[in-house]
Protein backbone atom coordinates (compact mmCIF):
# COMPACT_ATOMS: atom_id res chain seq x y z
CA UNK A 1 0.00 0.00 0.00
CA UNK A 2 0.95 3.33 -1.03
CA UNK A 3 1.24 6.40 1.54
CA UNK A 4 0.45 9.91 0.30
CA UNK A 5 1.85 12.41 3.06
CA UNK A 6 -1.56 14.62 4.02
CA UNK A 7 0.94 18.02 4.02
CA UNK A 8 3.38 17.78 1.57
CA UNK A 9 1.41 15.29 -0.89
CA UNK A 10 4.92 13.33 -1.42
CA UNK A 11 4.21 9.66 -2.12
CA UNK A 12 6.05 7.65 0.16
CA UNK A 13 8.23 5.32 -1.85
CA UNK A 14 8.63 1.25 -0.41
CA UNK A 15 12.22 1.52 -0.09
CA UNK A 16 12.57 4.76 2.04
CA UNK A 17 15.21 4.67 5.65
CA UNK A 18 12.42 7.10 7.72
CA UNK A 19 10.43 5.24 10.24
CA UNK A 20 6.63 4.43 8.51
CA UNK A 21 4.99 7.00 10.93
CA UNK A 22 6.95 9.92 9.22
CA UNK A 23 7.00 11.47 5.88
CA UNK A 24 10.45 11.08 4.33
CA UNK A 25 10.21 14.27 2.40
CA UNK A 26 9.07 16.90 5.03
CA UNK A 27 9.51 14.62 8.11
CA UNK A 28 5.69 15.49 9.75
CA UNK A 29 4.15 12.66 11.58
CA UNK A 30 1.49 11.11 9.26
CA UNK A 31 -0.79 10.99 12.14
CA UNK A 32 -0.38 14.44 13.24
CA UNK A 33 -0.44 15.73 9.47
CA UNK A 34 -3.95 13.58 9.14
CA UNK A 35 -5.32 15.53 12.26
CA UNK A 36 -4.58 19.08 11.47
CA UNK A 37 -5.85 17.87 7.67
CA UNK A 38 -9.50 16.68 9.23
CA UNK A 39 -9.69 19.59 11.21
CA UNK A 40 -9.10 21.89 8.58
CA UNK A 41 -11.84 20.40 6.73
CA UNK A 42 -13.89 20.60 8.79
CA UNK A 43 -13.42 24.29 9.56
CA UNK A 44 -13.46 25.00 5.44
CA UNK A 45 -16.44 27.39 4.98
CA UNK A 46 -18.63 24.57 2.88
CA UNK A 47 -17.88 27.19 -0.07
CA UNK A 48 -14.54 26.58 -0.36
CA UNK A 49 -14.59 22.68 -0.18
CA UNK A 50 -13.90 20.44 -3.18
CA UNK A 51 -17.49 20.10 -5.36
CA UNK A 52 -19.46 22.62 -3.40
CA UNK A 53 -21.55 25.38 -4.56
CA UNK A 54 -19.99 29.10 -3.91
CA UNK A 55 -21.53 30.85 -1.07
CA UNK A 56 -23.82 33.44 -2.50
CA UNK A 57 -22.43 36.81 -1.59
CA UNK A 58 -23.89 40.89 -2.52
CA UNK A 59 -27.35 42.21 -2.08
CA UNK A 60 -30.42 39.87 -1.06
CA UNK A 61 -32.09 40.30 -4.21
CA UNK A 62 -35.14 37.96 -2.96
CA UNK A 63 -36.18 40.62 -0.23
CA UNK A 64 -35.71 43.44 -2.85
CA UNK A 65 -37.92 41.78 -5.52
CA UNK A 66 -40.91 41.18 -2.89
CA UNK A 67 -40.14 45.17 -1.71
CA UNK A 68 -40.83 46.19 -5.18
CA UNK A 69 -43.53 43.82 -6.41
CA UNK A 70 -45.41 45.57 -2.83
CA UNK A 71 -44.46 48.73 -4.01
CA UNK A 72 -45.69 47.85 -7.01
CA UNK A 73 -48.90 46.56 -6.04
CA UNK A 74 -49.98 49.38 -4.17
CA UNK A 75 -49.56 51.94 -6.63
CA UNK A 76 -51.67 49.96 -8.94
CA UNK A 77 -54.11 49.26 -6.75
CA UNK A 78 -54.33 53.53 -5.43
CA UNK A 79 -54.50 53.96 -9.63
CA UNK A 80 -57.53 51.80 -10.12
CA UNK A 81 -59.08 53.22 -6.73
CA UNK A 82 -58.91 56.51 -8.64
CA UNK A 83 -59.98 54.66 -11.92
CA UNK A 84 -63.40 54.16 -10.07
CA UNK A 85 -64.04 58.00 -9.88
CA UNK A 86 -64.84 58.03 -13.09
CA UNK A 87 -64.30 60.49 -15.65
CA UNK A 88 -64.99 63.75 -13.15
CA UNK A 89 -61.78 62.66 -11.35
CA UNK A 90 -60.95 64.28 -8.31
CA UNK A 91 -61.03 68.12 -9.23
CA UNK A 92 -61.47 67.89 -13.18
CA UNK A 93 -64.30 68.74 -15.26
CA UNK A 94 -68.04 67.99 -14.73
CA UNK A 95 -68.44 64.83 -16.82
CA UNK A 96 -71.91 65.66 -17.62
CA UNK A 97 -72.74 69.41 -17.79
CA UNK A 98 -70.97 71.63 -19.41
CA UNK A 99 -69.48 74.79 -17.96
CA UNK A 100 -72.54 76.88 -18.53
CA UNK A 101 -74.91 74.46 -16.70
CA UNK A 102 -71.97 74.47 -13.89
CA UNK A 103 -71.92 78.09 -13.53
CA UNK A 104 -75.51 78.49 -13.50
CA UNK A 105 -75.91 75.47 -10.74
CA UNK A 106 -73.23 77.78 -8.68
CA UNK A 107 -75.62 80.93 -9.10
CA UNK A 108 -78.13 78.87 -7.28
CA UNK A 109 -76.14 77.60 -4.51
CA UNK A 110 -76.36 79.14 -0.98
CA UNK A 111 -73.13 78.82 1.40
CA UNK A 112 -75.42 76.80 4.43
CA UNK A 113 -76.05 74.28 1.17
CA UNK A 114 -71.93 73.24 1.15
CA UNK A 115 -70.39 72.81 4.04
CA UNK A 116 -66.83 72.05 3.46
CA UNK A 117 -64.62 70.51 6.76
CA UNK A 118 -60.67 71.16 6.50
CA UNK A 119 -57.88 71.87 7.62
CA UNK A 120 -55.03 74.21 7.05
CA UNK A 121 -52.50 71.65 6.44
CA UNK A 122 -54.50 69.65 3.47
CA UNK A 123 -53.45 69.68 -0.01
CA UNK A 124 -57.01 68.09 -0.76
CA UNK A 125 -58.55 70.97 0.95
CA UNK A 126 -57.12 73.60 -1.14
CA UNK A 127 -57.43 72.33 -4.08
CA UNK A 128 -61.67 71.66 -3.56
CA UNK A 129 -61.84 75.25 -2.40
CA UNK A 130 -60.14 76.48 -5.40
CA UNK A 131 -62.56 74.25 -7.40
CA UNK A 132 -65.47 75.17 -5.72
CA UNK A 133 -64.52 78.97 -6.27
CA UNK A 134 -63.36 79.01 -9.53
CA UNK A 135 -66.98 77.45 -10.30
CA UNK A 136 -68.63 80.18 -8.81
CA UNK A 137 -69.96 77.92 -5.44
CA UNK A 138 -70.96 80.08 -2.67
CA UNK A 139 -69.95 77.67 0.80
CA UNK A 140 -68.93 77.07 4.37
CA UNK A 141 -65.70 75.99 5.51
CA UNK A 142 -65.56 74.50 8.27
CA UNK A 143 -61.28 74.87 9.36
CA UNK A 144 -60.61 72.20 12.37
CA UNK A 145 -56.86 74.16 12.78
CA UNK A 146 -58.65 77.18 13.36
CA UNK A 147 -61.71 76.46 15.36
CA UNK A 148 -62.16 73.59 18.18
CA UNK A 149 -65.90 73.70 17.29
CA UNK A 150 -65.27 71.93 14.03
CA UNK A 151 -63.52 69.00 15.59
CA UNK A 152 -66.41 68.01 17.28
CA UNK A 153 -68.54 68.60 14.40
CA UNK A 154 -66.45 66.46 12.23
CA UNK A 155 -66.16 63.90 15.35
CA UNK A 156 -69.80 63.26 15.69
CA UNK A 157 -70.21 62.82 11.86
CA UNK A 158 -67.81 60.31 12.12
CA UNK A 159 -65.71 61.51 9.51
CA UNK A 160 -62.23 59.93 8.94
CA UNK A 161 -60.52 62.76 6.45
CA UNK A 162 -60.46 65.23 4.63
CA UNK A 163 -61.96 67.32 3.02
CA UNK A 164 -65.44 65.83 4.18
CA UNK A 165 -68.58 67.77 2.44
CA UNK A 166 -72.33 68.03 3.16
CA UNK A 167 -74.18 68.71 0.81
CA UNK A 168 -77.64 69.70 0.97
CA UNK A 169 -79.34 69.04 -2.49
CA UNK A 170 -83.13 68.93 -3.52
CA UNK A 171 -82.82 64.91 -3.03
CA UNK A 172 -81.65 65.82 1.42
CA UNK A 173 -78.57 65.51 2.73
CA UNK A 174 -75.21 63.54 1.20
CA UNK A 175 -71.75 63.53 2.80
CA UNK A 176 -68.92 63.27 0.64
CA UNK A 177 -66.83 60.61 2.25
CA UNK A 178 -63.95 59.69 -0.11
CA UNK A 179 -62.79 63.38 -0.30
CA UNK A 180 -64.23 65.94 -2.66
CA UNK A 181 -65.39 65.05 -6.36
CA UNK A 182 -66.95 67.52 -8.63
CA UNK A 183 -69.43 65.08 -9.97
CA UNK A 184 -70.59 63.41 -7.17
CA UNK A 185 -70.86 67.43 -6.02
CA UNK A 186 -73.15 68.20 -8.87
CA UNK A 187 -75.13 65.25 -8.82
CA UNK A 188 -76.06 66.06 -5.22
CA UNK A 189 -76.77 69.80 -5.76
CA UNK A 190 -79.26 68.87 -8.99
CA UNK A 191 -82.75 68.33 -8.72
Amino acid sequence: MTTVCPKCRHLRPADTPAPAWQCPACGVAYAKANAHAMADTSATPRSTRHGAAPARAGLPWRAILTVLAIVAGVYWGHQAHLDKRGPGDLFGKAGAMDETAVRQLASSVRAEQVVMYSTTECGYCTQARGWLTDHGFAFTECNMSRDARCVDEFNALKATGTPYLVVRGPRGEHHMKEGFDSDELLAALSS
